[in-house]
């Protein structure tokens, strides 16, 4: 064998090597991941919440406050709370699915869902003297203090209130985000957002170079040992 051939052999190889280590990476990454989503749902991974920590972490999202110093009064639904408004004689406590109405003393006098206000998943919400707004991803209603009688807004005057001190829900429900969603995007590459395409296209290039340039070895060394 020449020199010239041998150092290019040498160096190909190196190359080779270095190559796989990255490859074997993130297939190693594809495989565990690949296995936790396959039962996910027979170990309840679909079901099982990221911890805030873990959310702030992969995803940026901020914890909201802890509003579970209410859980006396409304119970573990307390998780869900996004927002109290001050009333004249209470509280009036927020949270996506529910109304929670609160007298002086702290404690429950009325739980309503906001779906009987005509709402969907409740988003926002503010006081103003003695008129309540809520308002969901697709209109806008006013209630008094006691959740009696209210109204939807139509569309001018409730983008007139677009700048008021709304109370809104922020980031995303712990409940949403799972193990399996955090699975699903590191498998998919999520995280590296609009280059998550293009990595996976220059992984699996580097995946077909590795073929073609492992078969050239091997058939360096077999024409080398022949001579």
């Amino acid at each position: 064998m020449r020199l010239g051939e041998a150092r290019r052999r040498r160096a190909l190889a190196r190359w080779h090597r270095r190559l796989a280590l990255v490859v074997g990476l993130w297939l190693l990454a594809l495989a565990v991941t690949g296995v936790f989503i396959n039962h996910a749902n027979d170990w309840g991974l679909d079901r099982s919440p990221l911890p805030a920590s873990l959310q702030q972490l992969a995803y940026g999202i901020e914890p909201g406050p802890d509003f579970c110093f209410l859980a006396e009064a409304i119970g573990p639904d307390c998780r869900d709370v996004f927002a109290q408004l001050a009333l004249p004689s209470g509280t009036l406590v927020l949270s996506p699915s529910r109304l929670y109405l609160l007298d002086a003393s702290g404690r429950l006098v009325e739980a309503l869902g906001v779906s009987q206000m005509g709402l969907d998943a409740l988003a926002a919400g503010f006081a103003d003297g003695s008129a309540i707004y809520l308002r969901d991803s697709r209109q806008t209603v006013v209630t008094d203090p006691d959740l009696l009688d209210w109204r939807t807004l139509d569309a001018n005057s409730a983008a007139g209130l677009d700048a008021a001190a709304w109370q809104r829900r922020s980031g995303q429900p712990a409940g949403d985000l799972t193990w399996e969603r955090l699975f699903l995007d590191v498998h998919a590459a999520r995280f590296l957002g609009p280059a998550a395409k293009l990595t996976n296209d220059v992984l699996a290039g580097i995946i077909v170079l590795l073929g073609v340039t492992g078969g050239w070895l091997y058939l360096a060394k077999r024409r080398s040992r022949r001579r």
